[in-house]
C-alpha cells in the first residue's frame, strides 16, 4: 500500500475514533442525568444468559486458537477478558443489597484475575506476532500460527 493511502486511512480512522469517543462521552453524561435509579427489566434472564453464552463462545474460541497456535488468540483472548470485566462490573453494580459481597468476591477471585491472565496472553501473543519473521508468498495463504516448528519447516 502506498504511503499516502496509509496516511489517509490512518487519519480517517483517527477522526472516526475520536468522534466516536466524544459522542459516547456526551451520551454517557446525558444518560447519567436522565436514567432512573430503579428500573425493572423485562428480559433480565435473557440478558444474563446471553452474556454468559458469549463468554462461553469466546473462551472456547480462545482455547481453540491456543490449541491451534493461531494468532487469532490475540483477538479472542482480548474479547474474552473484556466480557469477563463486563460481567464483573454488572455482577457488582446490579446486585441486590444482600448479594453485593458475593458479587465482589466473584469479581475479585474469578472474573478480574481471569481477565488479567487473558490480557497477558493477548499481550504475549502480540509480542510474538511482531517478532515473527516475514513469510514468503506461498506461506501467506495459510493463517499465521505460533507453531515455531511449522514455521521453521517452510
Amino acid at each position: 500500500m502506498k504511503n499516502r493511502t496509509v496516511r489517509v486511512i490512518r487519519w480517517s480512522l483517527l477522526r472516526l475514533l475520536t468522534l466516536g469517543a466524544l459522542s459516547e462521552m456526551a451520551w454517557t453524561i446525558y444518560v447519567g442525568f436522565t436514567l432512573p435509579r430503579h428500573y425493572v427489566a423485562n428480559h433480565w434472564d435473557v440478558a444474563w444468559v446471553g452474556l454468559d453464552v458469549a463468554q462461553v463462545l469466546l473462551l472456547s474460541a480462545s482455547a481453540w486458537a491456543a490449541w491451534r497456535r493461531n494468532t487469532l488468540i490475540v483477538m479472542f483472548a482480548t474479547a474474552s477478558a473484556t466480557l469477563l470485566l463486563l460481567d464483573a462490573w454488572f455482577d457488582v453494580t446490579t446486585a441486590r443489597r444482600g448479594d453485593v459481597a458475593q458479587g465482589i468476591m466473584m469479581a475479585g477471585v474469578v472474573e478480574v484475575p481471569s481477565a488479567l491472565v487473558l490480557f497477558w496472553v493477548a499481550y504475549i501473543g502480540l509480542r510474538h506476532i511482531v517478532a515473527m519473521p516475514e513469510r514468503d508468498d506461498a506461506a501467506r495463504r495459510r493463517p499465521a500460527t505460533f507453531d515455531v516448528s511449522d514455521r521453521d519447516a517452510r
